[in-house]
């Protein structure tokens, strides 16, 4: 069997299909796998803040519209990029094993955060960093930044900024952890929904290509992805949204975090939950029901600029 991966060009993104594809034809000997890269709006538009697009999906829509258009079977994506509420006709199929979680500081002179001086500025293209970094050192300045990895650090050495907030994930996938200057614990940055999953897109009437890849995993990524993206999609919130949200797995029993912060990180709204390994979905939705309780849409509806 012949299988196509679609994926964005980015060597991140290549390598997370070239995992999928390693991956799958571990576990299947008779499926040969094949990867059809696309660039994204996203990939294109290298100027325009990710806050100012004006829509979702800046860097997944042209890759499922290569499983739409039936020229690949998946598609592979950064989970944390993957909106919720996915196109009609397409379902998120499978995930792979979680890479870290954390997110990251880097400094060309490998300062941590504490020693940055007041006035420094600091690099993201995430509300969620942006909000979260504003919270603990509001001294700081945020400026704006595009590009993949290697662009981003370039533009760190060229002066465009003196820090810069990263995942963890993307800069051990390329073999650059040691340009880390401090790993953040989740009680100063708790991750975006899904950072470090990668998750696999299928169209729903494509029972064969589902079925290669819903057990690729064994270390619970699966149940940690259905928790946190419940949650998100409960709430009707976007990847643009300052909000946080982790989940872990001991022992067959979840336990959900969540951080939602205005945009200038002056405002928060936060809570926790166990819940049920085996229905990972209900832990999702009650918490998000506790939060909207609290003025949750109120602070979503205010970051998406309603």
């Amino acid at each position: 069997m012949n299988l196509i991966l679609s994926t964005r060009q980015s060597p991140l993104a290549l390598w997370q299909a070239q995992e999928a594809q390693r991956l799958i034809e571990d576990k299947h000997r008779d499926v040969d796998v094949s990867l059809l890269p696309v660039t994204s709006s996203g990939d294109k538009d290298l100027t325009t803040a990710l806050s100012r697009f004006g829509r979702v999906g800046i860097f997944t829509a042209e890759v499922d519209s290569a499983l739409l258009e039936n020229r690949a079977h998946l598609g592979v994506h950064s989970l944390k990029d993957l909106t919720t509420k996915i196109e009609d006709g397409l379902c998120l199929a499978g995930v792979l094993p979680s890479g870290p979680t954390e997110d990251v500081l880097v400094t060309v002179d490998g300062r941590m955060l504490d020693e940055l001086p007041a006035g420094s500025k600091v690099a993201t293209s995430s509300q969620r960093r942006k909000a979260q970094l504003l919270r603990l050192r509001p001294d700081l300045v945020v400026v704006e930044i595009r590009g993949n990895v290697q662009t981003r650090l370039r533009q760190l050495e060229e002066g465009h900024a003196d820090g810069l907030l990263m995942a963890r994930a993307g800069l051990m996938r390329l073999g650059l952890g040691q340009r880390i200057s401090e790993v953040f614990g989740t009680d100063k940055f708790l991750p975006a929904a899904g950072q470090g999953i990668v998750g696999l897109t299928a169209r729903t009437d494509n029972p064969e290509a589902k079925a290669l890849v819903q057990n690729l995993v064994n270390d619970g990524s699966d149940l940690r992805a259905e928790a946190e993206r419940t949650f998100v999609r409960a709430l009707d919130a976007g990847c643009t949204t300052p909000l946080g949200v982790y989940c872990t797995n001991e022992a067959g029993r979840l336990h959900l975090r969540v951080q939602l912060l205005s945009l200038d990180g002056t405002r928060e709204l936060t809570g926790e939950m166990d819940g049920n390994a085996e229905r990972p979905w209900e832990v999702g939705r009650d918490l998000a029901k506790e939060l909207l309780e609290q003025g949750a849409a109120e602070m979503v509806a205010e970051a998406r600029g309603d």
